[in-house]
């Protein structure tokens, strides 16, 4: 007889490759994003249009790729986020390879931004809850490895596209790249959803009643009640099965109790062990499994849960797998769970936090520095040096979490208030040492924040990760609308950058402060939320 296989777990072989192939997908659809000021240039050699035209794709891509991650989460809350990353590969790829083809910027902007930029919206936003649910010891260092692919693609693809452009030419260069985005789709191919994540309760409901093994009982009950009790769930065939021993409190005298006792144990063995018993007399037993109805709690595993299921006066509990492992896929009733929660509002906080601070940080550095006195050519090592701390924060700081020395609150909190400071102490200094230190600092914190957004997600909006992924990512896209007036309001108008610096690294401070009341934030999620423990059917 063949050896069963052994079930899938998370932390496993499997869930780093999950990682990995998530590493393969942020490096092609992030990557691109590092390269576009090679392609601004040459559309407008190529074309000879204007900067304001020129820029139009690349400014439509970021608009349309932060835009659609509602619509993205709430397909991928319905239908999983392995089909939903696998339609963005195809629309990704398609969107730059039609792009060789096109007479002018008009078409390069609806080809790149509009096509394109929901490629990306489609490909590069849910991998992230896949990630998540493949892990529960390793979660941040996981998601550091799957994110690190911008920073990655931020050193190859640059060089790449410099290459490409003089040797193939603009369009050349789109359709390579077209094809090289198009790799995508083995990466997501892999992207299935864990055994455990359960989409749809009514039809798993559905599932253990096909699979019960427990005969029909009339309606027409005895006034005595009978009880069914858990005792184990099977794990390696990821099937619910209902385990216990029904129980039927009689008025009948004890004799007849020790009567009945001792025509059971005469019985063959194999009856005992898996036979039913007539339910019609006391201490009569439905056993299904040899395990013995002393076992603990603790003895349970993680993964699963109780719920009881009333039938008439006969009340059956069974195992499931937890309410965390458990998809809404009501999208209107996920959404408006979303909004009731307050955590859902602590985490799209902190990432606008994170995403004013990384926008300027990315766009006026250089500039900055510059107004400080720094030459240009220096300044933009600054942009190199970013993005090198950026990558160390993405994959080296996962252990703090992971081995529990700080919690993910905490550590929220103390990353967020460094990163704030980072920004208020800039302006205070003009030594070229002192600043690239505080890029380093500032630069790794960044890292090690936008690694820990889908860990929030799976910690915190368990049921709704695919929803809230997309619903975070526009929040903070529309946060990030109001940088180009901040940045243009104190450097034209003000004449220093100085004001946005204070300001933005002061709401970073502010929002990192708020991590100290998540306790208040739980305890009145918990008067919000509707606490339905069991699933009561009615006869």
């Amino acid at each position: 007889m063949a050896e069963k296989t052994r079930p899938e777990e998370p932390d496993s072989a499997r869930s780093w490759a999950i990682a990995a192939a998530a590493c393969v997908i942020n490096t092609l659809l992030s990557g691109i994003s590092r390269a576009t000021g090679l392609f601004y240039v040459a559309l407008i050699e190529t074309y000879g249009v204007s900067r304001l035209q020129a820029n139009l794709p690349f400014t439509m891509r970021n608009a349309v790729r932060n835009l659609l991650g509602p619509l993205v989460g709430a397909i991928g809350q319905r239908y999983g986020p392995r089909d939903v990353t696998i339609a963005g590969g195809v629309f990704a790829s398609l969107g730059i390879i039609l792009c060789t083809f096109a007479p002018n910027v008009i078409w390069i902007t609806i080809l790149w931004g509009g096509m394109h930029g929901i490629g990306v919206a489609l490909g590069n936003t849910l991998f992230q809850v896949i990630v998540t649910q493949y892990f529960e010891k390793y979660r941040a260092t996981a998601s550091g490895l799957a994110l690190s692919g911008a920073c990655l693609g931020s050193f190859v693809f640059p060089i790449l596209t410099e290459y490409m452009l003089n040797t193939l030419g603009l369009a050349g260069s789109f359709l390579v790249t077209g094809g090289l985005v198009l790799h995508v789709l083995p990466a997501a191919i892999m992207l299935k959803e864990p055994p455990w994540i359960q989409r749809d309760i009514k039809e798993k409901i559905k599932t253990e009643n096909q699979h019960s093994n427990i005969p029909a009982i009339s309606k027409k009950v005895s006034n005595s009640t009978q009880r069914m009790s858990i005792i184990q769930e099977d794990e390696a065939s990821n099937e619910d099965q209902i385990v216990g021993v029904v129980q039927r409190n009689s008025s009948s005298s004890s004799s007849k109790n020790l009567e009945d006792k001792e025509s059971s144990s005469s019985r063959e063995p194999n009856d005992k062990l898996n036979g039913i018993d007539n339910p019609a007399y006391a201490g009569s037993n439905l056993e299904l499994n040899r395990n013995n109805l002393d076992q603990s709690q603790e003895e349970v595993p993680q993964r699963q849960r109780l719920r009881t299921i009333s039938i008439g006066e006969v009340s059956i509990t069974i195992k499931t797998p937890p309410t965390e492992h458990l998809q809404e896929t009501s999208i209107y009733k996920g959404t408006m769970k979303l909004f009731r929660d307050p955590m859902f509002h602590m985490i799209s906080l902190s990432l606008g936090a994170f995403a004013i601070l990384f926008d300027p940080a990315l766009t006026v550095i250089v500039d900055y520095l510059m107004d400080k006195g720094v030459t240009e050519e220096i300044a933009k090592y600054f942009i190199s040096i970013l993005s090198v701390g950026d990558l160390l924060g993405r994959l080296c700081f996962g252990w703090v979490t992971d081995r529990k020395y700080m919690s993910v609150s905490n550590f929220m909190m103390v990353i967020q208030i460094i990163q704030g400071i980072c920004f208020l102490v800039m302006p205070l200094f003009n030594s070229f040492d002192t600043l690239m230190t505080i890029m380093v600092i500032y630069g790794v914190m960044s890292g090690a924040n936008l690694v820990m957004y889908p860990i929030l997600v799976g910690r915190y909006l368990q049921s709704l990760q695919s929803l809230a992924i997309g619903f975070i990512a526009f929040f903070s896209g529309i946060l990030s609308f109001a940088v180009p007036p901040l940045i243009g309001y104190f450097r034209d108008e003000v004449g220093s950058y100085d004001g946005m610096f204070y300001i933005t690294g002061g709401m970073s401070v502010a929002t990192g402060c708020f991590w100290l009341l998540e306790p208040v934030f739980l305890k009145l999620r918990e008067k919000l939320e509707q606490n339905n423990p069991t699933i009561v059917i009615s006869s």
